[in-house]
């Protein structure tokens, strides 16, 4: 076992497998926790208080427990029937509109535009215009190819802040861009949250068809154990940011690849084909 120092942070190389069992099954909590955020991560994290960088613990235990039961469940997922069929529209439209005017059918863009509608819809419980969609993909696409410059920023804080200022103020423009196009978002299903507790809907069964729960919801009524108090506007849009980057490129990746190997393996498209077309047939549709 050979412990090396890299940057600022010790790296511990295992050759030994039992000594390898020893750390990363019986004591896999020591060595699988965190390390304190960095400068600029404290800023793009929110001090580590979203599922990706907080430290494990009761934190990080209610970040995921509120993703996975409240929004991932396969019973919470089912609520999302109708956002499908909106996406699934908007892809078809795209493709469709790329077909007509003779330009090549961009597959991977129309995928990852369709997956991040849907994700909006869950994260925020709204059909956001395109302009608000394109925005908001926009901003946090910024957020995502600028992390890497910021990097140099880590090293010695105190006189970055001074010899590299310029680069401080981007980090703090783009995080500001971040808040300014979450927020409203936000507190527009905070007020809807209160408009409903007001009118006392918040409850009804036969509300639950008006109103889908969507993951800013959840957020709204979490309390930090550690801290005892609820998340912060900034923090939210944390959360927000990490579901949304999250699942967006993976899924469509995987779209992607899934596409690619029914192109290169002709026998498989035609059983799947197949499969569409029974079961189109059993429920009455049509393929």
């Amino acid at each position: 076992m050979v412990t090396l120092r890299i940057g600022t942070r010790p790296v511990i190389f295992i050759a030994d497998r039992t000594l390898a069992h020893q750390a990363l099954i019986q004591n896999g909590a020591v060595y699988a926790d965190r390390p304190p955020a960095f400068a600029t991560a404290k800023i793009t994290t929110s001090n580590q208080h979203n599922i990706n960088t907080s430290s494990y613990g009761p934190t990080w235990r209610l970040l995921r427990r509120n993703l996975t039961a409240k929004i991932l469940h396969p019973s919470r997922v089912k609520s999302y029937s109708h956002a499908r069929k909106w996406v699934l529209q908007i892809l078809q439209n795209r493709f469709e509109s790329d077909e007509k005017s003779g330009r090549p059918v961009r597959v991977m863009k129309h995928f990852q535009y369709a997956m991040f509608c849907l994700l909006l819809l869950m994260c925020f419980g709204d059909k956001l215009d395109d302009n608000q969609i394109e925005k908001i993909e926009e901003v946090l696409r910024n957020m995502l190819v600028s992390l890497r410059k910021f990097n140099i920023l880590n090293f010695w804080p105190r006189v970055t802040k001074i010899v590299l200022r310029k680069r401080w103020n981007e980090l703090f423009r783009l995080r500001k861009s971040q808040e300014d196009v979450l927020i409203p978002l936000i507190r527009a299903r905070k007020k809807a949250k209160e408009e409903r507790i007001r009118t006392g809907k918040e409850d009804m069964k036969e509300h639950e068809d008006e109103h889908v729960l969507s993951y800013a919801d959840t957020l709204l009524v979490l309390e930090l154990p550690e801290e005892k108090r609820k998340l912060e506007e900034g923090e939210m849009v944390t959360l927000c940011s990490e579901f949304l980057n999250g699942g967006t490129d993976t899924t469509s990746t995987a779209l992607q690849w899934i596409m690619a190997n029914l192109v290169k393996y002709p026998q498989i498209q035609e059983k799947l084909f197949m499969e569409i077309k029974e079961g189109c047939a059993r429920w009455g549709g049509e393929y």
